[in-house]
């Protein structure tokens, strides 16, 4: 063997060296590249999840305050001035109570609201909430009439119906 073919043999082991490392090279970036997207979709399921678990949660505490509402009309109701208005109070307080939990599951849902329609319709239902509270009030004082619980406790579920439709849209 003479020196040209010398030369050639060490040229074709170069070659198959700097073939094999630049194969390696590119396994290794799309093995790396795969493993980020991969990391990312699951990191995106998580937050979707996430997001889903915090409008279920609040939905489910706004129901929750609508069961309270659905025992407004029988206080309403009551002949008695002072009983009646003693019954509101009764009433508000427990409503005050259902209010922490409600108020937390709002505040969570909309850290995770991604679109603002969203964000907006949590923003009215806790909204409609005071309305509805704030009519108690009023009528336990005399300043309106219990039609007032009413309307309220219409725009109140609007409110949350907006809210499902929202969620809805956001997140298919």
């Amino acid at each position: 063997m003479g020196d040209t073919g010398l030369w050639i043999a060490g040229l074709t082991g170069v070659t198959a060296v700097l073939a094999s490392w630049v194969t390696s090279l590119g396994h290794t970036r799309a093995a790396r590249l795969q493993a980020e997207i991969t990391a990312a979709a699951q990191e995106e399921t998580r937050r979707r999840e996430v997001r889903r678990a915090a409008y279920l949660a609040f939905l489910e505490q706004a129901h929750l305050t609508g069961v309270e509402y659905r025992q407004t009309p029988a206080i309403l109701g009551v002949e008695d001035d002072q009983r009646r208005r003693d019954g509101i109070e009764e009433h508000r307080a427990r409503l005050r109570e259902v209010f922490g939990p409600f108020r937390h599951t709002y505040q969570v849902a909309t850290v995770h609201a991604v679109s603002t329609g969203t964000a907006v319709a949590c923003d009215r239902v806790f909204a409609a909430s005071r309305e509805v509270y704030m009519a108690l009030g009023d009528i336990a004082d005399g300043a309106r009439d219990a039609s007032a619980f009413h309307v309220a406790l219409h725009g109140y579920w609007t409110a949350v119906d907006e809210l499902g439709r929202a969620v809805r849209l956001e997140d298919p």
